[in-house]
């Protein structure tokens, strides 16, 4: 399992100068060198978790998110097992995603069950954009998490600004 932090400071929970220059600078998280020490140590018992790498986590108020990559859709539910275990040791929702490119397919890994309908990009006159994401009012109240976080959470995990809306 590849992980933000170098493999000797997950399994010791000790810095190196190295990782504690990214964390000093904000590319990792406190919450990535917990989840890294976490997850080499479930590695340890499960051997299906070795071909993941471990690119961002999001610790929000009500939810931890994970983002994740690599290993096969036959892994599926051994990323469930370990978001459940993950929840109920930290006693937080936890979600491990899987990275993509498509900003609505990430977000509908973050809400489910909650539905997403479509996704608009805005194009601003700087050249920047922002992408508008469209949502049945129905399944407002079905999100694990508040519009703030959601919004919030994908900012922090792509970098792009994106505003939810209920229809």
């Amino acid at each position: 399992m590849k992980t933000p932090i170098c493999y000797f400071c997950a399994k010791s929970g000790v810095l190196c100068p190295r990782c504690q220059e990214k964390l000093d600078k904000g590319e990792v998280t406190e919450a990535d060198v917990e989840v890294s020490k976490w997850f080499l140590d479930y590695e340890a018992k499960n051997t299906g978790l070795k071909d993941y790498v471990i690119h961002r986590t999001v610790k929000l108020p009500k939810m931890m998110i994970i983002m994740v990559s690599g290993g096969s859709n036959a892994n599926r539910p051994l990323l469930q097992k370990v978001s459940k275990q993950l929840s109920d040791e930290r006693r937080i929702t936890v979600r491990i995603i899987e990275k993509t490119s498509s900003i609505k397919r990430l977000l509908e890994q973050i809400v489910t069950p909650a539905r997403v309908m479509g996704a608009n990009t805005v194009w601003l006159p700087d050249g920047s954009w922002e992408s508008t994401i469209r949502m049945p009012r129905a399944d407002q109240r079905k999100m694990p998490l508040d519009q703030k976080s959601a919004e919030e959470a994908i900012k922090i995990l792509t970098g792009e600004v994106i505003h939810l809306v209920f229809e």
